[in-house]
């Protein structure tokens, strides 16, 4: 495949791309409040649950004998998506540590229990002829998206950037420190709770569009390039969303160039980033 070849067929890959495009910069923005909080490893958790939720509408779909892709709206995947993520994001907003199990022994099992959920949904008799879609949920697929999807995701986009808009200070008092915004009549659990369910739009949106790995990639790759290179907040949100914006583009020409895997070329392209920010750790001896 050349170059020519890729401009030349721009009107295949516009609007998978642009789709691609949108969801990294959204999961990259939210994903800094992620790796600011140190709980990467929630994101996995809501991608595993948004599979979930998908699965089981695929498989609701199959019991009653409807066609997926022509399913009424109360059956459409992504409101079963965004009802799973954002019930694990609600209990994840809270501390669920306990004495004898950890905070991350408590993700861990919700990453595994919704895992085996959409393992079994996945290999159920009834759905084995969507299996291939709900696949693409956990391995990525950007190449062919729905007609609607550049709509939805734009607008899951635009709804999260006015949250943080409006309520972006309180959102970082929470997470910087949330002991002297209860101090200061904070309702830190609230704020949490708030912050947690655009997490969960993000994600779900995003899985349903790009895949579960890409979408975890991109919510802790760029912003852990962000904090390494950045040393203001707002310089850590653009080098974060502007190094999500290139490594899905970039990965995308890579995935069309050599017809390789669209998802795990975004990730390598986004890890690549990280190189700058390692370097100059060691330049500043940290």
């Amino acid at each position: 495949m050349t170059d020519v070849g890729f401009w030349e067929s721009y009107f295949l890959w516009r609007d998978p791309l642009l789709v691609a495009v949108i969801a990294a910069a959204l999961c990259a923005f939210v994903g800094v409040y992620i790796v600011l909080k140190r709980i990467v490893f929630v994101s996995a958790a809501m991608s595993q649950a948004s599979g979930v939720g998908v699965a089981l509408a695929f498989l609701l779909c199959s019991v009653m004998g409807i066609d997926p892709h022509h399913a009424p709206l109360w059956l459409h995947p992504l409101w079963y998506a965004t009802a799973f993520a954002a019930l694990v994001a609600a209990l994840f907003s809270f501390n669920l540590g306990h004495r004898r199990l950890a905070g991350e022994t408590v993700v861990g099992l919700g990453y595994l229990v919704a895992a085996a959920g959409v393992i079994l949904i996945l290999n159920s008799p009834r759905v084995t002829q969507e299996a291939h879609e709900v696949n693409d949920l956990l391995y990525g697929n950007a190449v062919a998206v729905p007609p609607e999807q550049l709509a939805i995701m734009a607008g899951a986009a635009i709804a999260v950037g006015l949250v943080h808009g409006l309520f972006g200070k309180e959102f970082i008092f929470t997470v910087f420190d949330s002991e002297m915004a209860r101090t200061l009549g904070l309702r830190t659990r609230g704020w949490s709770l708030l912050l947690f369910l655009t997490f969960a739009v993000a994600i779900s949106v995003s899985t349903r569009a790009i895949g579960a790995l890409p979408v975890f990639a991109f919510m802790v790759i760029p912003p852990a390039v962000g904090l390494l290179l950045g040393s203001r907040m707002w310089s850590v949100f653009t080098i974060s969303v502007v190094v999500a914006v290139i490594s899905a583009f970039v990965g995308y020409w890579i995935s069309f160039r050599w017809s390789l895997p669209t998802g795990a070329s975004m990730v390598m392209s986004s890890a690549l980033f990280l190189v700058p920010g390692l370097i100059r750790l060691r330049l500043k001896g940290q």
